[in-house]
Order: structure tokens, then C-alpha cells, then sequence
């Protein structure tokens, strides 16, 4: 038996390589998808690609930053298969790059609407779902940015905010056998990425592991903390970045 048979997981993202892989490896697993993203064009390339392998999946278009979208997502998943088992919250934010003197307000509501109000306007919806059915898995997407990188103020920012969110939210609804977790990612090698030969060697040679991840071992992490064989985890803040945030001394 599979490990997501007759769970739903609602996956925000999915118009984006790394929440089309996490769609991916949770549907090839049993799960039933309902899939969320801003372009409804590239959303249904990852409903098609779900549905290639067998798998259930329906999309909804719309921004979950904002309480109607958030709610009508939880809704779909409740009127098409009567639960919700899983939410994984990826924000798949701009890379909005300066120190916080070169970056504009539109540039801070748009990285907290995309990391932060999303994550909280969503999960808050899908929490009573989730207990109504006696339990429940929140995965979310996090960065190892969030000890702080030069440069990227409000990425470092953001995502150390989500982290402290994560272990706040594991602590708040553990009675509810709701576990929370996040997955730290790094430089991801996205095929984006593989056109820019020299910053992936770069980066490679940067890496205890002397390799990036893919959205493949991002996907493996999320569906390992979102299974039953994670039951007794909760509150991690699981680093998937070849060793990149280790410390150097």
C-alpha cells in the first residue's frame, strides 16, 4: 500500500518546478491532489503530468495570500473528496534582491504575502478540515536563508519568520495530532538553473556534498515528513541543501 492511499494534499505552487515535483511524488504515492497556483496555464501542466501517472488531481487558480482564494481551496478539496490529510504551503516568491535600504514597500508586501500571509491565511482554513478527520500533516516550504544571506534582506527575513511559524504552529495544534514541519531548501537545480553553467559549478563546489539538490530530493523530504513513517516528527526544520548550511569551523 502506498503511503498518501485515500489521503488528499492540498499543494500550493504547483505552476512552479519544485511544487509540480512535490505534486508529483505525493499523487505517485496515492494521494488525491488538489493543486493551487497563481497561473492557471502552468497549473494545468502539473494536473496533466499528476494525471500521466496515474494520479487524481484538480487545480484552482488564485492567490491563497487572500482570504477568499484560501478558503474556496480548502472548499474544493472538501466538496471534491470529503478531506483534507495534507497541506503543503510553498510560496514560490520573486527573488527580491537588496539590503533593507534598496528595497521598496511593494517589494515587502509582495515577499510577505508570498511567505508568510499565505501560509497563515491557508493553514488556518485547513486546520479545522484536518481535524474533523482526526489529524493532519503541514508542510512548509522554508529556506535556509532564514539564518540571513547578504543581500537578500528580505528573503532572510521572511523565512526565518515562516521557520519560527512552523515550530509556533507545531506547538499550537499538537493536541489536534496536527504535526508541522519545514523543509529548508538551498539552491535548487531547476532546469532554469542548468543554463547557468558556470554559477551551478560555482555553487557545486560551495557544498560540503559538492552537488545541488533537485526538486526531486525537495519532493522526497516533504513526502517523508507528510507520511505516517514521520508520525512522531513535528516542529523540525529539515535543512535539504547538500550540506550548504553547515558551519565551516
Amino acid at each position: 500500500m502506498t503511503r498518501f492511499a485515500d489521503k488528499v494534499a492540498l499543494v500550493t505552487g504547483v505552476d512552479a518546478e519544485i511544487g509540480r515535483a512535490i505534486a508529483l511524488a505525493l499523487a505517485r504515492e496515492g494521494a488525491r491532489i488538489v493543486g493551487c497556483c497563481r497561473s492557471a496555464d502552468k497549473g494545468r501542466e502539473a494536473i496533466l503530468a499528476i494525471e500521466a501517472v496515474g494520479g487524481t488531481a484538480i487545480m484552482i487558480a488564485g492567490n491563497v495570500a487572500r482570504n477568499g482564494d484560501s478558503e474556496a481551496a480548502v472548499k474544493r478539496a472538501l466538496d471534491e473528496f470529503g478531506r483534507l490529510d495534507v497541506l503543503v504551503n510553498y510560496g514560490a516568491a520573486r527573488r527580491v534582491v537588496g539590503t533593507i535600504t534598496e528595497i521598496s514597500d511593494e517589494d515587502f508586501a509582495e515577499e510577505m504575502d508570498a511567505d508568510l500571509k499565505s501560509v497563515i491565511a491557508l493553514s488556518r482554513r485547513a486546520i479545522p478540515a484536518m481535524a474533523q478527520n482526526g489529524g493532519g500533516a503541514i508542510v512548509n516550504l522554508s529556506s535556509i536563508a532564514g539564518w540571513g544571506v547578504k543581500g537578500r534582506a528580505l528573503r532572510s527575513a521572511s523565512k526565518a519568520a515562516l521557520s519560527s511559524l512552523t515550530r509556533a504552529m507545531a506547538l499550537d495544534h499538537a493536541h489536534q495530532n496536527i504535526r508541522v514541519n519545514a523543509v529548508l531548501i538551498g539552491p535548487t537545480l531547476t532546469s532554469d538553473m542548468l543554463r547557468r553553467t558556470d554559477q551551478v559549478k560555482l555553487l557545486e563546489a560551495e557544498a560540503p556534498l559538492q552537488r545541488l539538490h533537485t526538486p526531486d530530493d525537495v519532493a522526497a523530504a516533504v513526502s517523508f515528513l507528510a507520511s505516517d513513517e514521520a508520525k512522531s516528527i513535528t516542529g523540525a526544520l529539515l535543512p535539504v541543501d547538500a550540506g550548504r548550511s553547515l558551519p565551516s569551523f
